[in-house]
């Protein structure tokens, strides 16, 4: 028996580091730990992940057609 995964699975781990990224990018902000500009940059890199991730996921699992 061989168990079969789709590659679109893994964008549920994608979706959890993005979110990941978006806490850490918001705490640096708000820490100044970083200059503003990569944490600007970081922050729209985790929203723009988050939401690529989370369309694929939910036209995969949660909307079948």
């Amino acid at each position: 028996m061989k168990i079969k995964i789709k590659a679109e699975f893994f964008d549920i781990f994608g979706a959890i580091a993005f979110l990941y990224i978006i806490i850490l990018s918001i705490w640096s902000l708000n820490n100044n730990k970083l200059p503003q500009l990569a944490n600007i940059i970081l922050l729209l890199i985790g929203v723009v992940g988050l939401i690529v991730d989370l369309t694929i996921v939910t036209k995969t699992y949660l909307i079948k057609k």
